[in-house]
């Protein structure tokens, strides 16, 4: 039921089929799904925002980011978090 009335995203992306050799091609791909987290679309369901750390965790897809990471006291915060056996 809650499934049925919670919006459906649908994003169009670029997808490269690599044939080999150097030939290689760009389709258009759909996707659909639906965004559990967005459930502000409920009319009937109060939904409220909250402020919270940044230090709850992020994902770091690119080796750029780790610079980052690492000066504004993330990756600091996720070593304290360790018990690090030598």
């Amino acid at each position: 039921e809650v499934a049925s009335r919670m919006p459906t995203y649908i994003t169009i992306k670029d997808v490269k089929k690599r044939w080999g050799r150097g030939q290689e091609d760009v389709f258009p791909v759909s996707q659909f799904e639906k965004l559990w987290g967005d459930m502000t679309a409920l009319s009937d369901l109060q939904s409220n925002y909250i402020v919270v750390s940044r230090f709850r965790g992020q994902q770091l897809k690119q080796v750029s980011q780790l610079d980052g990471w690492l000066r504004d006291g993330s990756a600091a915060w996720v070593n304290s978090l360790c018990d690090w056996i030598p």
